[in-house]
């Protein structure tokens, strides 16, 4: 006798297995996403830490405070009797520019060779290294800790104390904004002719300050801008004058056989570079 199929009779459960794949995928996606989250949150900690170690090496300019409202008010109704007024020295001015502690920037890593700080691009204030070649720095920190951003380094063929008369340095373009991805400003012509274009570059001995002629994006193999090995000369003011015909604002700035130049290079894909180029003018000895 066969069973009565009756329309009361409870189905048998449907299988889905689309719905359980669905399912896996998702918790599958959810666990890739909480690790990418944790990798790029533990590189911004780890970003953030390297830079606070550095900053504690530099001792920033303290200004004299101004007197309060109730200080200046007591001032004027108090009687002074009349006394010499100390004249101003270079002893009691406040410095010019921070201190940099190189002897402590070089016991975590003897590679350190300047400090480089633009005060029109909020973050770019790093210690500069110089490695064996241009590719130690590329993914390692100036502590030498393995970091996608690298560090901003100094061309392997120019000499550690900047006496060339062209010196490179090279950084990343980093999507968060740090490294030398703020130099991208300087394409824009209001952004260079509208804020201080001042460069100043800390060394153990003195802080030299440029000022930023103007940016070009070249091939990285560009040998005019990637070029070290100039000497004080007439090819040098020619480098120069080629240099300065090919910049995206000319700022009809000044230079001769004798002009250093800094040149600062970061990535734009590919084989194309964005370069910033400033002229040095001024060499202010540590301490005065």
């Amino acid at each position: 006798m066969h069973k009565y199929q009756g329309k009361y009779l409870t189905p048998r459960p449907k299988r889905r297995p689309f719905l359980y794949l669905g399912l896996g995928c998702a918790v599958l996606a959810l666990l890739a996403a909480a690790y990418v989250g944790l990798f790029f949150w533990t590189g911004a900690q780890r970003k953030q830490a390297s830079r606070q170690t550095a900053m504690e090496y530099v001792t920033p300019v303290t200004l004299p405070t101004a007197p309060t409202p109730k200080e200046t008010e007591a001032t004027q109704t108090t009687e002074v009797p009349e006394t010499t007024v100390p004249e101003t020295t270079a002893e009691t001015q406040p410095p010019r520019f921070p201190t940099v502690d190189f002897a402590g920037l070089r016991e975590k890593n003897p590679d350190v060779v300047a400090w480089i700080q633009i005060p029109a691009l909020e973050g770019v204030d790093y210690p500069v290294v110089m490695g064996e070649d241009n590719a130690y720095y590329v993914n390692r920190n100036w502590e030498k800790a393995e970091s996608e951003e690298g560090a901003i380094f100094l061309d392997f063929r120019n000499r550690s104390d900047f006496s060339q008369p062209h010196n490179i340095l090279y950084g990343h373009c980093m999507k968060d904004g740090t490294m030398f991805q703020p130099l991208g400003q300087w394409e824009k012509e209001s952004f260079l002719t509208g804020n201080d274009r001042t460069v100043l570059l800390y060394l153990p001995d003195e802080v030299r300050v440029y000022e930023i002629i103007g940016s070009e994006r070249v091939n990285a193999l560009d040998s005019r801008v990637y070029k070290t090995d100039y000497t004080a000369g007439q090819s040098w003011a020619d480098a120069i004058g080629e240099t300065l015909k090919n910049l995206w604002y000319d700022l009809d700035t000044q230079y001769d056989g004798n002009s250093e130049i800094l040149t600062l290079s970061t990535c734009m894909g590919g084989d194309q570079r964005l370069t910033v180029h400033a002229i040095c003018v001024e060499h202010v000895p540590n301490g005065t």
